[in-house]
């Protein structure tokens, strides 16, 4: 059974059957009943590794990671859970001083948050980039998913203490950019294990909040027809139970979008891209509708604010302050 866990193994499986029904088709007397059985064979064992081909497609990590952060400011760590290693960024000032933990979006790394980072750096915060599975010079991963992405940045977080010293009082913040805010939702809301530490906010830059559209914007990708997408589903959930057996199969997302997939625990800070060219903005009114006031949730849409790229910008950076600026004891 191993062995179905690799990523291309049931399409290839799938390809040499019908390899094998083409090979018999003519090899044999070309008679009626031949014919018409080994065509169906090879028309269904096509049909298969088509799907299966389709449902690898969906779990398919970065292809060239691109370089981590590499100012002197940052010391570098490396957490390990179940066999796989976590790039870890640090910069230490006191152990009183607020701390804030980056996590970077999908095919990004932790160069592409530093100078956000380093905003945090200048007023002598700790600061901490985490990177993803799969991603800059964390450990390349077979079949990434947001949930065992989840499950190794949370391991790390409970760990917080063995690469950085920081205290019990300190406040502790949440900054997740796009992939990076939909992993951050989820860590610190009460889908996940407790983190061992309280958290104090959430900031969310134009984030990932419903994995159902990027499913279905892949499928579009891919061409897949609506005719198929049902079963297409199925054997993704198939795969995903495979690698988490507490995940419930269903005839739709709803539970990787939020609220189902996790509302931070604490008060939340939304800075969305007006213009946001990648996600476009149904994450960002998904997470309007349903935070809400019981979420502490302040949210602004930034016109001069793009989806990627975007290392500097001064309203942003203005929002972010007069935000913290409402916490107590925060060094600005």
């Amino acid at each position: 059974m191993i062995f179905l866990h690799r990523k291309w193994l049931r399409t290839q499986l799938w390809l040499i059957a019908a390899a094998i029904a083409f090979v018999l088709i003519i090899a044999s007397e070309p008679t009626r009943p031949i014919l018409i059985v080994g065509s169906i064979l090879l028309i269904v064992c096509l049909f298969n590794a088509y799907l299966e081909l389709m449902v690898s497609a969906i779990f398919i990590s970065p292809l060239k990671p691109k370089k981590s952060a590499e100012g002197s400011q940052w010391t570098s760590h490396y957490g390990s859970h179940k066999g796989l290693q976590t790039h870890i960024q640090v910069h230490s000032s006191k152990p009183q001083h607020p701390l804030v933990i980056f996590v970077h979006g999908w095919r990004s790394t932790s160069a592409s948050i530093e100078d956000r980072a380093l905003w945090f750096v200048e007023k002598k915060w700790n600061v901490v980039l985490l990177e993803l599975p799969g991603h800059g010079k964390s450990s390349a991963i077979h079949r990434w998913n947001a949930i065992t992405s989840a499950d190794h940045i949370g391991s790390q977080l409970r760990n917080l203490n063995s690469f950085i010293s920081v205290s019990e009082q300190a406040p502790v913040f949440l900054y997740g950019h796009s992939m990076g805010g939909y992993m951050c939702s989820r860590l610190s809301s009460q889908q996940t294990e407790p983190l061992g530490f309280n958290i104090t906010g959430v900031i969310m830059e134009s984030p990932l909040m419903l994995y159902s559209h990027i499913l279905d914007e892949i499928c579009k990708q891919f061409r897949i027809p609506k005719i198929l997408r049902p079963m297409h589903l199925k054997r993704l959930y198939r795969d995903v139970q495979m690698m988490h057996p507490e995940v419930i199969a269903s005839d739709s997302l709803k539970q990787f979008d939020v609220p189902e997939w996790g509302l931070p625990n604490a008060p939340i800070l939304c800075l969305q891209s007006m213009n946001d060219n990648r996600l476009g903005r149904e994450h960002y009114d998904a997470l309007v509708l349903h935070a809400g006031e019981e979420n502490e949730l302040t949210h602004h849409l930034i016109e001069t604010l793009t989806h990627s790229g975007a290392r500097t910008n001064t309203e942003r950076e203005q929002l972010l302050l007069e935000w913290l600026e409402t916490f107590e004891s925060l060094l600005l």
